[in-house]
């Protein structure tokens, strides 16, 4: 197996500097690939996503020079601890004065194993080739207040949907002092392409443009059309956030 993985991260038209950051850490069979949508004043989103961007390669860079690589349940544990850490040294390193914090949906594969950890509104889809034809479907999902699930039993679906506090993160990297992801893991074959994504992808997107996408991507090895066919569609919407993806394949 041979994991194949392209990505962008950009402006997009209407903000003045990109508070995304992304990784794409691999070799052959394993690899750790993540989207950190950063928020705060000035460059203080930026500061968050890149904490997190720069752990995860620190951690990688370190596994490799490893002599004898953790097992895939280890590795898991470890990558929530390097998640709490970043999310801890931004915290420390933030006045009260101000807000300083990073969504992140992290992708790590290990021969066919998967793992997503998440916290935010950053995105992970997978694509499957089945028999009666391509499956598309969110994995992860997203931490805003409309998707508590104790809200069901305190409010019925009108007032949730124009409650003020609908689409408003409860969790992120760097917002508090004690941090806390989702995890879900499952089994990975040669007919999965994930695709990692911030919200300044999906939100102005067209929904059958992102899915032709994504469907063209899982039928090849080559993403560079995929990828630029995500890209138009959110310039095509005046791509008003910065914009980030990654696709991932094994072959």
């Amino acid at each position: 197996m041979k994991l194949l993985c392209d990505g962008f991260s950009e402006t997009g038209m209407r903000r003045n500097i990109n508070q995304d950051a992304v990784g794409m850490f691999f070799k052959e069979d394993c690899g750790l690939f993540l989207v950190s949508d950063g928020m705060g004043g000035h460059s203080e989103g930026e500061r968050a996503s890149q904490e997190i961007e720069k752990a995860c390669e620190n951690w990688w860079e370190a596994r490799l020079k490893e002599e004898k690589e953790a097992d895939f349940s280890e590795t898991v544990s470890q990558l929530k601890e390097l998640l709490a850490q970043a999310s801890r040294t931004i915290w420390d390193e933030t006045s009260q004065e101000e807000i300083c914090g990073a969504t992140v949906v992290l992708l790590w594969i290990q021969q066919q194993s998967y793992a997503l950890l998440w916290a935010g509104d950053s995105r992970c889809y997978l694509t499957e080739q089945k028999l009666l034809g391509t499956r598309i479907r969110q994995l992860t999902i997203d931490d805003v207040w409309e998707n508590q699930p104790e809200l069901s039993q305190q409010y019925s679906k009108d007032e949730i949907l124009s409650h003020p506090n609908r689409g408003k993160l409860v969790r992120a990297a760097g917002v508090h002092k004690n941090f806390t992801c989702r995890v879900q893991t499952g089994i990975q074959d040669k007919k999965m392409l994930f695709a990692l994504m911030s919200d300044g992808v999906y939100k102005y997107m067209e929904p059958g443009k992102l899915r032709a996408a994504l469907k063209q991507a899982a039928r090849g090895e080559d993403f560079t059309k995929p990828l630029q066919e995500i890209r138009n569609g959110v310039y095509d919407n005046q791509a008003p956030d910065n914009l980030s993806c990654i696709l991932i394949k094994a072959v």
